[in-house]
């Protein structure tokens, strides 16, 4: 017969963290979209923080945010170019060659996951952010609340 293991025991990811909401450091409204942002930072903007539901503090948080929107201005940028110009383009010896802006669509997208980890924005941080919070909330309450 096989004895349930103890929470100490226990390997892996705890299955509660997963429901539980991340705690809430700021319940006012989301910071003013940024001026200066096109249109896809501003949807990027105006997404972050409606998806963060209090997660993220404007005094803090936001230059993150605010250079996750910028990045997602810029791939939008070097997309309409390599759109406009065709993935292809001519080499210095006439070969074709893949597009220059493609390597810095590429050098985009890498920032940007970067900054989509630490904000919780794939599904393996989100769960690993849950799993922080959790703990966060248990050390908050207190051994007196348990």
């Amino acid at each position: 017969m096989t004895r349930a293991k103890s929470p100490e025991q226990r390997t892996g990811h705890p299955s509660t963290a997963q429901n539980e909401a991340a705690p809430v450091v700021y319940e006012g409204r989301a910071p003013r979209v940024p001026a200066h942002l096109g249109k896809a930072g501003k949807e990027a903007w105006r997404t972050v923080w409606s998806a963060g539901q209090g997660a993220y503090s404007p005094e803090t948080d936001r230059y993150v945010i605010l250079r996750y929107c910028e990045l997602h201005d810029r791939r939008a940028e070097l997309l309409a170019v390599v759109g406009a110009e065709g993935f292809m383009s001519e080499g210095y010896n006439g070969q074709p060659v893949a597009h220059p802006m493609l390597r810095y669509v590429e050098s985009t997208e890498k920032e940007l996951r970067a900054i989509e980890t630490v904000i919780g924005f794939t599904p393996e941080a989100r769960m690993r952010l849950g799993i922080v919070a959790a703990e966060a909330r248990r050390v908050a309450a207190g051994p007196e609340d348990f």
